[in-house]
C-alpha cells in the first residue's frame, strides 16, 4: 500500500513538473509571431516570395513614402499587386530588421535595406486583430549615402 501511495505521489510530481517544463511564455510566443510577420514582409518585398502576401496585410493597409517628391500612398491592393509583379525577383541589398516596440496588440518594426548607394528604411506598424498579427502601415524613408 505504501508503495502504491509513493508511486502516485511520484507520478503526480512528474506530471506537475512536465506541465511547467513545457509551458510556453505567451509574451515570447507573441513576439515570435510578430518576428515571423516581419520576416514574411522581408521575404515578400526583398526576396520575391509572395506566397503569404494576401494574409500578411490588414484590409486598411497603406504604404507611405517620405521622399522629396510628393508620392501618393499605396493601398493594400496596389501594394500586393506590385509585390506579385516582382515575384521571384530578389533585391541585391543587405537587410536588417528589428522589432522596435511591442505592446499588447500593437507592434512597430524597422526594416533597413542597404543598396550600397542608398538606404531604404521601412517602418512597419503591426496590429493584432482576432489573435492574428497583420501589417497595418509601412512608412518608407529613403536616404542617399
Amino acid at each position: 500500500m505504501k508503495n502504491l501511495v509513493k508511486t502516485f505521489a511520484v507520478a503526480g510530481l512528474l506530471f506537475a513538473s512536465s506541465l511547467t517544463a513545457f509551458a510556453i511564455d505567451k509574451d515570447k510566443l507573441n513576439n515570435a509571431v510578430v518576428e515571423n510577420v516581419v520576416e514574411e514582409y522581408v521575404n515578400s518585398s526583398v526576396r520575391g516570395d509572395v506566397a503569404f502576401v494576401d494574409q500578411l496585410f490588414d484590409e486598411g493597409f497603406t504604404q507611405k513614402f517620405n521622399t522629396e517628391t510628393d508620392q501618393p500612398a499605396l493601398s493594400r491592393s496596389k501594394f500586393i499587386q506590385q509585390l506579385k509583379r516582382n515575384e521571384g525577383v530578389t533585391y541585391s541589398c543587405d537587410v536588417e530588421s528589428q522589432v522596435v516596440e511591442k505592446s499588447g496588440k500593437y507592434s512597430l518594426a524597422k526594416v533597413t535595406l542597404d543598396f550600397g548607394n542608398f538606404k531604404r528604411t521601412d517602418y512597419l506598424t503591426m496590429v493584432q486583430d482576432a489573435g492574428v498579427w497583420k501589417i497595418k502601415e509601412v512608412n518608407s524613408v529613403f536616404k542617399s549615402k
